[in-house]
């Protein structure tokens, strides 16, 4: 051990000789070693972290499942709920929620929040109890019972000051009397980003059929000793026991489990972090060539001490130490940097990812795993560091060494390691550079997409109606009637609409074309749809292709009719005139709503998000909202000016002379709509692009002075072609030619490596191809013209210089 420090004082001495190569080395793993780190961090978080409750593992997710018609994951009926809850063994209880936004009002005036509609028995199941007051209490969530509120702690310091009186205050929730049970802990908003909790009341005596009314996701916390697959059959059974008793709602309903991290990350985010962190490992082991190569360097200029040592009687191991304490001392000091560098990272990362509605659960921070892990890293990393010139030490021949003239040298191995850590830098660079250039054009796609619809000038914003203070859907269709022409009356406003969902947004169907024949449940198509009113077209600047639009005489007892996009009218109406066609959408498994008559055909608005417009995702229709009813709504009003935003406070305004008591939430500008629809692209991109940034830093300081000091290591062999007649230009066409040789090696490797990296890339990629050629042009011009200048300044610098001089002794 005290020899271990002896080398590393020792290394830290030799460094301060040649601070400029110690300070390169220094940057460059600090670079991959904090890039990696960084993923890491955010890899850890996504997956690893977890919920915050007890024992979190046993925390099961249950869903029903269909198979027949590719329904994997569905909520649960309150009657399937109660019946899994009466047979079920495997779980401690079942505790059921469904999120939604929640209006409170009260003295402090009305405010919208997320919110949880959750079983009594919820924060028990997840052993989690309030810091103040009580949680739920059994019968909270019974039938008729008086409606109770749990706020989150966020709620309670903002808007009640942090007031402990707040206990057993009354207060509106929805439009209905409700009293404040308790306060959770900081930090709790479970599931997603619940701000506060209601007990959702059994509605079970109000339905007529087992598949009405509102549906919940359902979880439990596994008994002692069952597993998931235990679990998981026995839910099966009775699954199966519902089904063959309730055949009409339930045949082919199975069950079934996953985690929570399961649930909010799914496959494709899984191959996106995957790919993020094999980027970032690729970006580190370009950083350990790059100082493999520099050690290498040093080595060959040191061999000649290191025979002498083990001439001396030094053991092998002892020989090769110094090259291992250097290469610690450099991966500690990039260990120290690289950690600043991985906290940038997940800052910005966590900024950029603040407003996209990620689990609350899903931290993002530097803690004790993380630097574990970046202790662990920087361990491997001074060893793999070290390995190639500790190779090339151990397999000198001390006599051949001892016998040399004064020069060192580096051997045929070292010569063939150094060229295997160039090509493999290479290689790497050249497929973090393609993945990064993709990845930018990706960027470039999604910023300069063509929206077939208006973003620039149109305000937009969320509200919804409570059946306690808008009971019939009448009085919620004259509340949209109202609320539209107090809208339109805004001075500088030119449109104004309402919509259940922005475009972007959309819900999707399952429909019958009139004519058509559906032999299995899975050849029923599925579609998008929109419910809007009539100005919806004109506030988006949409002009319509056929037919008509909706009127004042699309009332809810008129002909359904509905107008579709042009994607639909190709895909199921094909060859002839759409105007007149009819469809409905499907009311249950053997039935149908009523059917709709086609009056107008409009151009494809995108109705939902990037990368999503291959088959159903691009087929539309919307129906007019007189003829649906609906409570949620969103606002989109068009202004006359630049800045949408300019006219909130009237828009306010308008929204309160209609109803004082309603808040307005979600409020963006269509133009924010569309930025956080492509927040995915955006962030991911500009992550690879850093990456191949990074790449090509390291690629050209690498490749610079590897090959600087592989032309300096022949400066007496090229003296000697010039002594016997070679030209200055001939000498440079050689070192340029053994330069380009190795440079092909490294970008043909490099090119099939960026085949796999870019598959993986596929999904977070918008309109552009895996290997797009121009991008493919750009990054093989771009390594080759660094690799040529590369071997050509050196080249150069030595041919300047008089044989003769080239000739002495070194």
């Amino acid at each position: 051990m005290r020899a271990l420090w002896n080398d590393l004082i020792l290394s830290l001495r030799s460094l301060r000789k040649e601070p400029g190569s110690a300070l390169i080395a220094s940057l460059t793993l600090a670079l991959g070693i904090g890039l990696c780190s960084a993923a890491f961090s955010l890899g850890y978080g996504v997956f690893m972290r977890g919920l915050d409750v007890p024992e979190a593992d046993r925390i099961t997710l249950i869903y029903r499942s269909n198979p027949d018609r590719d329904q994997e994951f569905m909520s649960v009926t309150q009657h399937d709920l109660a019946d899994w809850r009466e047979q079920q063994t495997s779980f401690e209880g079942l505790a059921a929620y469904r999120t939604g936004t929640i209006n409170l009002s009260g003295t402090e005036g009305p405010e919208r929040y997320n919110g949880g509609f959750v079983s009594a028995n919820m924060f028990d199941q997840l052993r989690v109890q309030p810091i103040l007051g009580s949680g739920f209490r059994q019968g909270d969530d019974n039938t008729g019972a008086p409606l109770t509120l749990v706020l989150g702690h966020d709620v309670w310091v903002n808007r009640y000051a942090s007031d402990p009186a707040v206990i057993g205050r009354a207060v509106i929730v929805n439009g209905e009397a409700a009293t404040i049970l308790g306060v959770m802990p900081e930090g709790f908003k479970f599931p997603q980003n619940q701000q506060l909790w209601i007990a959702a009341r059994d509605g079970r005596a109000a339905l007529t059929s087992r598949d009405q009314g509102v549906q919940f996701t359902v979880f439990g916390r596994l008994r002692d000793g069952v597993t998931l697959d235990q679990a998981g059959s026995d839910m099966n059974r009775i699954a199966g026991r519902i089904a063959e008793a309730y055949p009409q709602y339930n045949e082919g309903i199975t069950a079934r489990l996953r985690t929570f991290v399961e649930d909010d990350t799914g496959p494709e985010l899984t191959a996106h972090f995957g790919a993020m962190q094999v980027a970032t490992f690729l970006v580190l082991l370009i950083a350990i060539a790059n100082v493999a190569n520099l050690l290498m360097a040093r080595a060959t200029l040191r061999i000649r001490e290191a025979a002498v040592r083990n001439a001396l009687g030094a053991s092998r191991f002892r020989t090769v130490l110094p090259f291992f304490a250097e290469t610690l001392v450099l991966a500690a000091i990039g260990a120290v940097v690289g950690v600043g560098i991985a906290y940038v990272g997940v800052s910005l990362f966590d900024r950029a990812t603040m407003d996209v509605g990620k689990p609350y659960y899903m931290l993002f921070k530097l803690d004790l795993p993380v630097m574990a892990f970046i202790v662990l890293i920087s361990i491997v990393t001074a060893v793999l560091a070290g390995l190639a010139p500790a190779i090339t030490i151990l397999r000198t021949d001390i006599n051949a060494t001892l016998k040399d003239e004064g020069r060192g040298g580096s051997g045929v191995l070292g010569n063939r390691l150094t060229k295997v850590l160039v090509t493999a830098e290479i290689a790497l660079s050249c497929a973090l550079l393609i993945g990064a250039g993709l990845m930018a054009k990706s960027i470039v796609s999604v910023n300069r997409f063509d929206f077939p619809f208006n973003t620039e000038n149109v305000l937009t914003a969320r509200i919804g109606l409570f059946e306690t203070e808008h009971p019939t859907p009448q009085s919620r269709q004259i509340f949209f009637r109202d609320l539209e022409a107090r809208l339109a009356t805004i001075p500088g406003v030119q449109a104004a609409s309402l919509t259940d969902n922005l475009p972007l947004n959309s819900n999707g169907s399952e429909i019958a074309i009139e004519g058509a024949v559906y032999l299995t449940e899975k050849d029923y198509p599925n579609a998008r749809s929109a419910i809007i009113t009539p100005g919806y077209f004109n506030t988006f600047d949409v002009t319509l292709l056929s037919g008509r639009t909706f009127g004042i005489s699309d009332e809810a007892e008129s002909q359904p009719v509905v107008i579709v996009n042009q994607s639909f009218a190709q895909r199921f109406l094909a060859g002839r005139d759409p105007i007149g066609a009819r469809f409905a959408e499907r009311a249950g498994r053997d039935s149908l709503a009523a059917w709709m008559t086609i009056v107008g055909v409009v151009p494809d608005l995108k109705m939902e998000g990037f990368g999503n417009d291959d088959s159903r995702g691009a087929w539309g229709y919307y129906v007019p909202l007189p003829q649906r009813d609906v409570r949620f709504v969103s606002l989109a009003v068009q202004t006359a000016g630049t800045d949408p935003m300019a006219i909130l406070s009237q828009v306010r305004t308008a929204v309160r002379s209609v109803d004082p008591n309603l808040p307005m939430y979600n409020v963006l500008s269509m133009a924010a709509v569309v930025d956080r629809a492509g927040w995915f692209y955006q962030v991911f991109g500009t992550l690879f692009i850093v990456f191949g940034a990074a790449a090509l830093f390291m690629a050209t300081v690498g490749l610079y002075g590897v090959l600087s000091f592989s032309v300096s290591r022949r400066v007496r062999e090229i003296g000697i072609r010039m002594a016997l007649g070679a030209s200055p230009q001939a000498v440079i066409r050689l070192v340029v030619r053994e330069g380009t040789r190795q440079l092909g090696v490294g970008l043909a490797i490099g090119l099939v490596v960026a085949y796999f990296l870019t598959k993986a890339l596929t999904v977070i990629m918008f309109e552009v191809a895996p290997l797009d050629p121009a991008v493919l042009t750009l990054v093989v011009s771009m390594i080759t013209v660094v690799g040529v200048l590369a071997s050509l300044i050196p080249a150069r610098r030595v041919t300047r210089e008089e044989p003769v001089a080239a000739l002495r002794p070194e």
